[in-house]
């Protein structure tokens, strides 16, 4: 809102002080008797706001503010208050009566009536005080402006780049899936917004400075945003209503298996969903070349930090019992690497792959099956994760149970073969969380994270606890 410049001279200052102190007949009086009061505090109302002058005085949302102001008196008197308020002209608008006298720290209070004060106006505004012996303190100066205009309805903009982009009406994301708005208004007086996802009482807000909502959504189905801009003054504008859809989890058919033996393309075809490659990621053979001579057999190879294959959406529910599993060939060791995993919102659901991290003493390095939800747990392998040689990891959810484990079948190389027998780490108690609902990817983690150096193949993700020690050794030793 624009406002009329406020240009008080001291001449208007001391006119309006005149106001406030009187002339009084020394005949009538006699010498005023003892210390004079002071103006110890002053604020306005509607909001409630202190004293101040220049670009820092407070703007009120109404025309007929309360005005305020503490009095006291050395000598302890009773004190009475005189109220002033002048234009940006310096002309008076509203001499105050004296108000009732009253004990020494007590707060007097006034209200501006009706029609003295306009919207947009700022004003100048006087106190003193008068105690029981006549003598009147010094009076204080105060300003404010008058802003009853309500900001314009702010406008409500879905955030690029986020795991989600949430546009108005559509459906989009998932449960589980971040996305953020950004809030803009055309009024220039909005200090913030507040807001409300599925609530209209407006408890959350943020500032106008970083005018920012991120929200994760719990829950499919329709959703409603509602913002609304409050300005310097505390007015209010009407709501903005955003409706939003939140996309219902992929139905996963079971999970799916892509034994990855295309061996050309972009694109690894599966039982259920296909998994596009980046441009980076290449094809090559099989643990069944190297170990049985089977040509056919083929396998995706990740050597480049951006390698990694993905579905569009999830392959399957992470609050639900499940069973992934995996041959993989570690070529470079690193700190840490992902083969299999499916995004959150803000991390992997699950992840099968390798750390440097949380292993047995004396380990180096162990392959791993974590679970992120309300808390992260791990079931670490208790022997060495390798370069060179080709194991099978098979990581197992059993939400009945509320557990992780990890099952590594050492398969070895043609020169040394492995021992084919499973080993099982864990299980390791797991609390639950959300599901799940990112993409389904190979040779990276959280969205494109955490690479994993190396090649994969044949991966199977199958709904139920379907792993044991027999079916395990059973799947290892056919190499498929």
């Amino acid at each position: 809102m624009r406002t009329a410049s406020v240009r008080i001279s001291a001449v208007a200052v001391l006119a309006a002080a005149a106001l406030v102190v009187p002339a009084v007949s020394a005949s009538a009086w006699g010498p005023p008797r003892g210390s004079a009061p002071v103006v110890t505090q002053t604020g306005v109302s509607d909001p409630v706001a202190g004293c101040a002058v220049g670009a820092d005085r407070p703007w009120v949302r109404t025309a007929t503010p309360t005005l305020r102001a503490t009095l006291s008196d050395a000598d302890g008197q009773h004190v009475s208050a005189r109220f002033v308020v002048l234009d940006s002209r310096a002309r008076v608008v509203w001499a105050a009566p004296a108000t009732g006298q009253q004990a020494s720290g007590a707060r007097h209070a006034v209200t501006v009536p009706e029609g003295r004060l306009a919207d947009g106006g700022t004003y100048t505004w006087l106190v003193t005080g008068q105690d029981e012996g006549g003598r009147w303190g010094l009076p204080a100066l105060c300003r404010l402006t008058v802003d009853t205009t309500a900001p314009a309805v702010p406008t409500v903009t879905p955030v690029a780049g986020e795991p989600a982009v949430y546009v108005e009406d559509a459906t989009a994301g998932g449960v589980g899936q971040r996305g953020s708005f950004t809030l803009t208004d055309e009024s220039a007086d909005v200090v913030s917004y507040q807001y409300g996802i599925d609530d209209s009482a407006f408890v959350e807000s943020v500032p106008a400075t970083a005018p920012t909502i991120t929200w994760t959504p719990t829950t499919s189905g329709p959703h409603v945003l509602q913002v609304r801009a409050v300005d310097r003054a505390g007015n209010v504008s009407s709501a903005r209503v955003y409706r939003i859809t939140v996309a219902a989890p992929v139905p996963t058919g079971g999970g799916g298996k892509w034994l990855l033996d295309e061996g050309a393309g972009d694109v690894a075809g599966g039982t259920t969903v296909p998994l596009t490659l980046t441009a980076t990621t290449t094809w090559t053979a099989g643990p069944l070349v190297e170990l049985a001579g089977d040509d056919s057999d083929r396998a995706l190879l990740f050597d480049e930090p951006a390698d990694g294959a993905a579905s569009e959406a999830a392959v399957l529910d992470t609050t639900k019992p499940f069973t992934v599993s995996a041959f993989v060939r570690l070529d470079a060791l690193g700190t840490h690497g992902t083969a299999v995993s499916q995004d959150g919102s803000a991390s992997s659901g699950f992840a099968l792959g390798y750390d440097t991290i949380g292993c047995a003493e004396g380990v180096a390095a162990c392959w791993t099956f974590a679970m992120n939800g309300v808390e992260t747990s791990v079931a670490t392998s208790t022997g060495a994760a390798e370069a060179g040689p080709w194991v099978q990891l098979t990581g197992v959810h059993d939400a009945v149970g509320g557990t992780v484990a990890l099952y590594v079948c050492p398969i070895g190389t043609a020169d040394e073969p492995g021992t084919m027998n499973p080993v099982i780490s864990g299980p390791v108690g797991f609390a639950g969380g959300a599901s799940t609902t990112g993409p389904f990817r190979l040779g990276q983690g959280f969205s494109g994270a955490s690479p994993f150096a190396g090649v994969v193949s044949s991966v199977t993700v199958a709904e139920g606890v379907v792993a044991s020690i027999a079916s395990v050794r059973r799947s290892c030793s056919l190499g498929a």
